[in-house]
């Protein structure tokens, strides 16, 4: 196998080793997702009733690993926000890794919505797991539990560590509970595999880079008048200005210009590892009004626009800024009252991209144990989100993604991972690990 230096023999050991433990695969991810831990800081969530959700995970994980000869070290930033990192210390000479995931997810919305009308049922339908999780990403967690279980189960000694690591708050980047923090706290490596899901486009693929992402915030003001004499604000002969001004209307104005943008982007933004039309301007949240009240009989007088804006890995995250900041002043010089009236531009959030070279040993590895577990050949994607890859990576520790499940029914109602990916990836990552790490003879 192109790249695979361990021998057959036991590669097709833990393999099977792993095979003949399906069913406790799929009954640890079952009992994650159906333990609620939603991130006690999503907006619109009780903070004190999710809190403890993580903790009770990743109790149930250190169970797992536990056993095993492990080093447990599970600690909290934050109180009930408990992160787990699970040491299997090498023999020596060899490189060590780092399984990564978040524990966390998101809310789940309307319970009647979900399937069985409960969104944490962990019920198999067709092959599939179902509930919040079960894809982002307590799917891929339990695939990388059961790698290590199993190379431990089937005698085999690595040369490097590998360290587990089920972390919190990544769903509101608040990596400094989690990955960072895990990070500070000493646990370093020679290469990492973070396990959130790697669809869209590909299921399984090796992912060594991710978009960057923005969430911008752009408000308009306007003046507010009595809404009868709209008329006069928007007509020829009217007042215009003197009067009122809609700053809804020139809030459209402003979205108008960022969508033409944005098509330019499908165009001038582009990476080899990405789709063409991948990078986006999305308007996600629009509020406006008249100050104070939702009044439509009131000309509106404040207009918010929230984005999430999605850039490639290579490009210099301030020149997108500023690029953005251009255009819309550019649009706002077009308008008498955004001339003089220009819109505010606030940075609210940057989630930084990642950028491994598709060469680097990790990746050809992860690769070649994708296709000794599948016997195809693996697909290198961008990650089309962000993770926490990206605050690995900054630290100096290279780290790819690779994952079951698709990003399209993560955050999504009916969550679901498939069960064959779930063996393929315990496999993968498995095979990685020995190749990476290094076998005692």
């Amino acid at each position: 196998m192109k790249n695979i230096k361990v021998s057959e023999s036991i590669l097709n050991h833990v393999s099977d080793v792993i095979e003949d433990s399906r069913d406790e695969l799929i009954e640890l991810c079952q009992k994650l997702v159906q333990t609620r831990s939603i991130n006690p800081l999503s907006a619109g969530v009780d903070t004190e009733a999710e809190l403890g959700g993580e903790k009770r995970c990743n109790e149930i994980l250190r169970d797992v690993v536990a056993p095993l000869g492990a080093s447990i070290d599970m600690f909290e930033v934050e109180l009930d926000r408990t992160n787990l990192v699970a040491t299997f210390t090498g023999e020596g000479g060899g490189r060590s890794l780092i399984f990564n995931g978040h524990i966390d997810t998101v809310p789940v919305g309307n319970f009647d919505d979900w399937k069985w009308g409960n969104p944490f049922s962990g019920k198999i339908e067709q092959g599939r797991i179902y509930g919040r999780g079960a894809c982002d990403m307590k799917g891929g967690l339990c695939a990388q539990v059961m790698a290590a279980k199993a190379i431990v189960s089937a005698g085999f000694r690595l040369r490097g560590d590998l360290l587990f690591e089920s972390v919190v708050g990544e769903e509101t980047m608040s990596h400094e509970l989690g990955t960072t923090a895990v990070i500070d706290r000493g646990y370093l490596a020679d290469g990492a595999i973070v396990s959130e899901p790697s669809g869209p486009p590909v299921n399984l693929a090796v992912e060594p880079s991710s978009c960057g992402l923005f969430w911008m915030r752009i408000s308009c003001i306007g003046k507010s008048t009595h809404s009868s004499v709209r008329w006069h604000i928007m007509r020829p002969g009217g007042s215009g200005s003197k009067i009122g001004v809609n700053a809804i209307e020139k809030g459209v104005l402003i979205l108008n210009a960022l969508q033409q943008l944005e098509q330019q982007w499908g165009i001038t933004k582009t990476h080899p590892l990405f789709l063409p039309g991948q990078f986006t301007i999305h308007p996600g949240v629009i509020e406006g009004g008249p100050a104070g009240t939702p009044n439509p009989y009131i000309v509106s007088e404040y207009c918010q626009m929230d984005y999430a804006v999605w850039f490639p890995p290579h490009e210099n995250s301030e020149n997108v800024k500023k690029e953005i900041e251009t255009y819309i002043q550019k649009a706002a010089s077009l308008d008498p009252w955004l001339e003089k009236n220009p819109p505010k531009v606030e940075w609210m959030l940057h989630w930084p991209p990642f950028n491994v070279d598709v060469d680097f040993p990790l990746c050809t590895i992860c690769a070649a144990a994708h296709e000794s577990a599948t016997g195809t050949s693996a697909v290198f994607q961008g990650f089309t989100a962000v993770n926490d890859a990206a605050y690995l990576n900054a630290r100096g520790i290279p780290a790819i993604t690779y994952g079951p499940g698709s990003i399209l029914v993560a955050h999504a109602v009916n969550e679901f991972v498939d069960i064959e990916e779930l063996m393929i990836a315990a496999k993968t990552y498995a095979i990685s690990a020995l190749e990476w790490c290094g076998v005692v003879a």
